[in-house]
């Protein structure tokens, strides 16, 4: 039987990976295919890009999924400690 800790833990567990899988989907990617590749891009716009990539809000979606996904693990490890209390 899962104690009141356990649920509440399963329960933010559950939200936190449903926000991330969000935050993931709401991402673009940054893949030019295999023109990217080849040809690269050097463009004034990818680098204005370049240079303001942390203010982005590409940037931010990605800065707050890896903060989702730290406190996604913490709460995993806490939850694995409390099942080995008991």
């Amino acid at each position: 039987m899962l104690s009141v800790s356990e649920w509440v833990i399963s329960i933010v567990l559950m939200i936190v990976s449903v926000i991330i899988i969000i935050m993931v989907l709401f991402q673009q990617t940054d893949d030019d295919g295999l023109s990217g590749a080849i040809g690269g891009s050097s463009s004034a716009y990818d680098s204005y890009l370049g240079k303001n990539e942390g203010r982005t809000t590409n940037a931010k979606l990605a800065k707050f999924t890896k903060i989702l996904a730290t406190v996604f693990f913490v709460f995993v490890m806490v939850l694995d400690i409390i099942t080995l209390i008991d």
